[in-house]
Parts: structure tokens; sequence; C-alpha cells
């Protein structure tokens, strides 16, 4: 798995789960964490390991391999505040606001993806907040006649796809950064409306935008001429020169909407919980970019702050509801899993997790319908403390 070059950071695509694998050689480093999230549980423990290897504040080198995989380690175990505050965009949006004025980015988005069929939104991998604004355009581009959701993050099985749109789960072995609770809740949100999920990323770095461009070709517009695609890719496939967004131009001669989230930072200067863009005060129909020839918009976010101790952005996608700490039964810090209630669902990819430190720490978790387990575990140990069963019937 080879790095590829994007703004000011070095980033690791997301094609094999087995070439990543073989990085993690050794249990104390990053990698070796993030393969190991579906048995090891000592959240508490491991992230205690993790501050003991990065530089120190302030002298971060986000293009190295261990900071990329520790916050995607944090992300994917829900330490969200610890995986942004390693890496973040390049291009600070404060700076830019003599000449433009921040406006919500979901309605300008769904208006200008009515006026193509395919669009495409990209994301930081270790940056959980990027998949909340595709999970907000599932519903409205859904009613625009949006059917299909290609995820580059799936791995190539047939099988993989096919369990996916037949059960609407993700699984542990589907993906390397579908570990992560909000592409679970993105898989799951799409799923439920009705979308066909599509796996396409199955080959190495050479020819790899040419091969998946085919890929989403034949499994979706040889089928449906007319169809209307939803694309969630990370970094810079998104690019309309020379990666995947460039070639199903060329290849379906359809311009795709591109959304770029990676290289602005957060908006310090502004509160909020929704993504921003930004429209030139000169001009309100002429929004930013930071590189025109290559993506139409780019989006950013307001600061990330705390609504009862979950990041704001979770606060505004999913409906959060309070739930007891008695399943912790006084072990702290406790670290707390929220899955549906399935048929061997210890494989399945959470939809909520959460380590809590302290017994009077409030916690919010996701809530749904349908049947779930929460799982406690001592965070430090890893033992199974409790399970239990909310919204009893099983699916």
């Amino acid at each position: 798995m080879l790095p590829q070059q994007y703004g000011k950071a070095v980033i690791f695509c997301a094609c094999s789960l087995i070439s990543v694998t073989a990085l993690a050689n050794s249990s104390a480093n990053p990698a070796s964490l993030i393969f190991g999230v579906n048995s090891d549980k000592r959240v508490f423990e491991n992230t205690q390991s993790l501050e003991s290897q990065i530089p120190v504040k302030g002298h971060l080198d986000s293009s190295s391999a261990n900071i990329q995989y520790a916050a995607t380690y944090h992300s994917i175990v829900g330490n969200y505040f610890e995986a942004e505050k390693l890496t973040s965009g390049v291009i600070n949006p404060d700076m830019l606001l003599n000449d433009y004025r921040l406006v919500p980015a979901l309605e300008i988005i769904e208006q200008k993806a009515a006026d193509t069929r395919i669009t495409m939104v990209n994301e930081a991998y270790h940056n959980a907040k990027h998949r909340a604004l595709t999970i907000a355009l599932l519903k409205p581009l859904y009613e625009q006649g949006y059917r299909y959701l290609a995820l580059e993050a799936l791995t190539p099985q047939v099988s993989v796809e096919q369990q996916i749109n037949k059960h609407g789960f993700t699984t542990y072995e589907h993906g390397i950064y579908t570990m992560e609770a909000t592409y679970a809740s993105l898989i799951f949100e799409a799923k439920s409306l009705g979308y066909e999920i599509i796996s396409y990323d199955h080959d190495s770095q050479q020819g790899r935008a040419k091969a998946a461009a085919k890929h989403i070709k034949e499994k979706v517009f040889d089928n449906n001429r007319d169809a209307k695609l939803l694309v969630h890719l990370g970094f810079s496939q998104l690019d309309e020169q020379n990666q995947l967004a460039s070639e199903l131009k060329q290849t379906l001669k359809i311009n795709p909407l591109t959304v770029d989230q990676v290289r602005l930072s957060e908006v310090q200067s502004v509160s909020g919980n929704t993504p921003l863009l930004l429209a030139r005060v000169a001009s309100q129909s002429q929004h930013y970019s930071s590189d025109p020839q290559r993506f139409d918009l780019s989006v950013t976010w307001p600061k990330t702050t705390k609504i009862n101790n979950r990041p704001s952005w979770l606060s505004s996608t999913f409906d959060l509801q309070q739930q007891s700490l008695g399943v912790c039964k006084k072990v702290f810090p406790c670290y707390l899993e929220l899955s549906f209630f399935v048929e061997e669902g210890n494989k399945l990819v959470p939809i909520d997790k959460i380590t809590v430190e302290k017994p009077h720490d409030q916690v919010y978790l996701k809530h749904y319908s349908t049947p779930l387990t929460l799982s406690s575990y001592n965070a430090v140990t890893g033992e199974l403390i409790t399970q239990k069963l909310l919204n009893q019937k099983q699916l």
C-alpha cells in the first residue's frame, strides 16, 4: 500500500486490508491496534500507550504513518476529539472571511446534486465527522432519484457487497475504516432508505482509478443508464484531473459534483453543528473551492465542541439518548459498545462506542428503535463486564 501526497499530509489508501495488516508487526504500534479492535477492548490502556508514542504536542508531523494510524485508531474506538487533535486540514477558513461569508452547505449541495447524476464526497479516513455530511445527504438525494451509494472503504470480495445489501449491516471483515461507528451508521441509514451499496475499489495504486471507474460503470450504469450515484471516498480520489472523478467523467461523459472536506480545517470563529460553505461576498452564487480545477466545493465545519460529552456534529447528526452507567458495575474507566442485536451480533461493527472515565460522567448514545445490545468492558483489562438488551425483540 503506497502513500499518496495530498496537501501537506501523506495519506494511506484503503485499497487492501491485507496490505495494511502486513504493517502491523508489533502489538505496540498503532496499526496493530486498529486490527485488534474486534477482540481487544483495552481502549483506555491502548490510548495511553499511543500518547507515549506521539511526539510532543506542537511538533506533530501529520505525514507520519504512526500519526495517521493513531488518529484512525482513536476514531474507530470513538475517541473523536483525540482523533481530530492529531491531524487537520491545511487551510484555515478564518483567513478567507474578508472575501467570503459562511453559509449552510447542505441545501447548496442538494441543489447542485440535482444538476448531475454523480455526486462525490470525500473524507479524511480518521475523521468520522466527514461521514456525517454524507449521512445528511442520503435522504434528500434519494428523493432526487439517487439509488446507489458507492463506498471506497469496502473490501473487494463480492460476498461483502452481497452481505451488506441483504442484511443492511457491516461487520469487522468488511473493511478498515468501516470499523468506525459512524461509518457503520452510514451503511445502515443508506440501506434503511433503499440505497444499493456498491464496492468498487479493488485494485492497487497502479491503475487504481481507471479500474474503479470500470467497476462502477459495470455495476451501476451498464444496468441503468439513467442511474444516479452518490460516492463516498477518501482524500484525493475526488480529484477531477487525474483520479477517480476524472476517470468517471471520461468514461461516462458525466460531470460529477465533487465536494472536498479535507483541505479546510475547522472554522474557529463561529459556533454550530452543521457543515458550511464559503460564499463570495461579491457574488453569493460563487462558492469557494481551494482548487477549482480539481473539485467543485470546499466544505468546512464549525469548531467541534462538546454537547453532553459527545462531539457537537454527532449530536446534530443522530438522535442521542442518555443511558444509565449501571452497566459499568462501578468499574471505571468503562468502555461501551452499542450494537444491533442479530444472530452472531458480536461480529457486527457497533453503531456507537465511547469510553467513560469517571462514574459521575453522563453518557449519551445513539438511539434506534430496533433491537440493540449495550456491552460494557473494563477499559484497562478489556474484560467484559456485562451486556444489556435494549428494545428486546430480536430482528
